[in-house]
């Protein structure tokens, strides 16, 4: 069977943005739709397939640029596909290990399975959908198993239960059953990684590993080297090509198992399945979050202050006021005199005793420069640690500029005393 590129099916160049593809996709619906060819269903419904399928690769990045890269392998090649050679088991088995006389299916086989054209539906028809890829990778599993030695048992028993199912298996059968059970959690899975569920299925092949030699790649025989040196560079090469075939087959499997797994209906409505469930779930968090908000908003309004929550904040403040002045009264009884103010002394805030104050001067703090609205917001600062600080720099200042002062005051007097001795001296001698 042909395949046609999928920009030849959409009708675009290879260089098209997103823009162009949708409306050339528009396009081509609009004309290939089995509904506007009532006589010709059969053919529209293949070819409208094949180019929504064009459209979905070609408008996702990474499959874009996997199909680019692996264009012409899938364009090319003999036809390993649903009603062709691969399906009664020849055609597709073009690499053979001479030494073992096993044949394994080749990267270019594989290549033909990126497209809707391999199947005919979404059934379990011989040329339908699951049918076609079951019969595939039950293959690939079978070579595994002969390319597997016996020391890894348990992982064998693994692969031998890898299945693709048919149209009524379900992804999860365990997450099914909870759900049937009417239970939110999920279960804990008894068949976790034993390969019995689709879940398994995808799970190995999209992170699959392969065991062959792939020795039939080799280019040179080590047996007709010349010497030690040759035969060592012929390992060196064979082992580039090895490496390089099992990557891309690797490579190649693993990405046909996750292109399947988008197109699997069972993986679709699993998905669905489990969106919906969250959106249950997101509601019946949001219907218990409102609850209990209402009951919070209830309780509050329904709230009484009980007669011990009742606190007069005026009488607490009024006492703390007359304490204050008590404290202060104390304060300036206790000193030894030295503080006390006369007239024209400075008090702490820089006042003069004997001045008469400005009534707005009593809520005015002149050692700090603020301005206070209320009595009591003064008296509080009074009382701040900040304010102390300020007042005791300032007194330190005054004391220091007083001992200043009174030291150029004794110098001054004692120059003054010796000046008038001197004098003295000088007088009595010129009288004698």
């Amino acid at each position: 069977m042909s395949r046609t590129c999928y920009y030849e099916l959409l009708g675009v160049l290879r260089n098209a943005d997103d823009s162009e593809l949708k409306k050339a996709y528009r396009k081509q619906a609009l004309i290939w739709h089995p509904d506007k060819n009532h006589g010709n269903t059969e053919e529209a419904t293949r070819i409208f397939a094949e180019i929504k399928e064009a459209y979905e690769t070609l408008s996702d990045p990474q499959e874009r640029a996997w199909y680019d890269n692996h264009r012409e392998q899938i364009l090319r090649g003999e036809d390993y596909a649903a009603g062709g050679g691969g399906a009664n088991g020849s055609s597709g088995y073009d690499q053979s290990d001479k030494s073992s006389n096993v044949a394994y299916i080749s990267t270019e086989s594989l290549m033909h399975f990126f497209s809707v054209s391999s199947f005919r539906g979404f059934n379990d028809l011989p040329t339908g959908f699951f049918a076609v890829y079951r019969t595939l990778f039950d293959r690939l599993r079978d070579e595994e198993l002969q390319a597997s030695s016996l020391d890894s048992a348990e992982r064998l028993d693994m692969i031998h239960n890898l299945s693709f199912g048919d149209a009524h298996t379900f992804y999860d059968e365990d997450a099914m059953y909870a759900n049937a059970q009417g239970r939110s959690k999920r279960p804990t899975r008894k068949s976790e990684n034993t390969g019995t569920t689709l879940r398994d299925f995808y799970d190995f092949w999209t992170t699959y590993s392969t065991r062959k030699s792939f020795g039939w790649f080799d280019k040179f025989k080590l047996s007709e080297a010349e010497n030690r040196q040759i035969r060592r560079l012929m390992e060196k090469e064979n082992k580039n090509l090895r490496d390089k075939a099992k990557r891309e087959f690797v490579e190649t499997v693993q990405k046909l198992a996750s292109w399947l797994k988008r197109r699997d209906p069972r993986y679709k409505d699993h998905v669905q399945r489990q969106q919906a469930r969250q959106l249950e779930q997101e509601k019946e968090r949001k219907r218990l979050v409102a609850e209990q908000r209402a009951t919070v908003i209830e309780a509050a309004n329904s709230y009484v202050r009980q007669a011990w929550e009742e606190v007069d904040y005026t009488s607490i403040l009024d006492e703390f006021l007359s304490d204050d002045a008590e404290y202060h009264d104390i304060d300036s009884a206790t000193n030894d005199g030295s503080d006390v103010l006369s007239d024209g002394d400075i008090s702490e805030d820089g006042i003069d005793a004997g001045e008469e104050l400005d009534p707005a001067n009593d809520l005015m703090c002149f050692t700090c420069d603020k301005e206070f609205k209320t009595a009591a917001q003064k008296a509080n600062h009074d009382q701040s640690k900040k304010h102390q600080q300020a007042v005791r720099k300032v007194r330190r200042e005054m004391l220091r500029e007083e001992r200043q002062m009174a030291k150029a005051n004794a110098s001054a007097a004692t120059a003054k005393a010796n000046t008038g001795d001197n004098s003295d001296v000088v007088d009595s001698d010129s009288e004698g």
